[in-house]
């Protein structure tokens, strides 16, 4: 296993721990256990258990800034962009334990770390909120404020974690389309 698939094991396994148990009531050791590793391997790819959780963090919200920024350099209309934002946001979503951990335990973080996710998380909704603000201009919705528009959407697909189960009756898919006929059609002028 390379050094870096390996590093990605760790984090995954450590975000399903902490998801589970809390940052508090985590260990090194109990993640270890969980992944049937040592102790010392997660200390050779990570510094301390705050690190590893702001690892999992950023690398979360660094995915997210990605795939919003690929979104919006497509050349499809502003509707076309906030649609495959709505979907794609459901999709990384629905990934239980990080949205757990980006929700709850941020505050666990050095200030330092916090800083820098805080300031990911201001781009990602300035991007949405620009999505929203050029669908207003050209007349594609209705007069509702961009920014609220924006953490409206933030909200409603970020707390799916909390209710969706994905071995349930409906799909990922099929979330991420409810997701967007609720969404679209409360805010377009012409939802088609």
């Amino acid at each position: 296993m390379g050094k870096e698939t390996k590093r990605n094991s760790i984090r995954d396994i450590a975000a399903r721990v902490f998801a589970k148990n809390g940052f508090e009531r985590t260990t090194i050791r109990g993640i270890a256990e969980e992944g049937g590793i040592s102790a010392a391997s997660i200390y050779y790819y990570f510094d301390s258990k705050e690190e590893l959780l702001y690892q999992i963090l950023d690398e979360t919200m660094s995915t997210g800034l990605e795939l919003i920024r690929a979104i919006e350099k497509k050349k499809i209309n502003q509707k076309e962009k906030l649609i495959e934002i709505l979907r794609m946001h459901t999709m990384t979503a629905i990934d239980f334990d990080k949205m757990k951990l980006l929700v709850h335990e941020q505050n666990y973080l050095t200030s330092e770390h916090r800083d820098v996710l805080i300031l990911k998380q201001k781009i990602y909704m300035s991007q949405l909120t620009k999505v929203f603000q050029s669908l207003k201009e050209d007349s594609q919705m209705r007069d509702l404020d961009p920014k609220v528009c924006a953490f409206a959407f933030f909200g409603m697909v970020s707390w799916a974690y909390r209710w969706f189960n994905p071995d349930g009756d409906m799909s990922t898919q099929q979330l991420a389309d409810n997701f967007t006929e609720i969404f679209t059609k409360g805010i377009f002028l012409n939802p088609e």
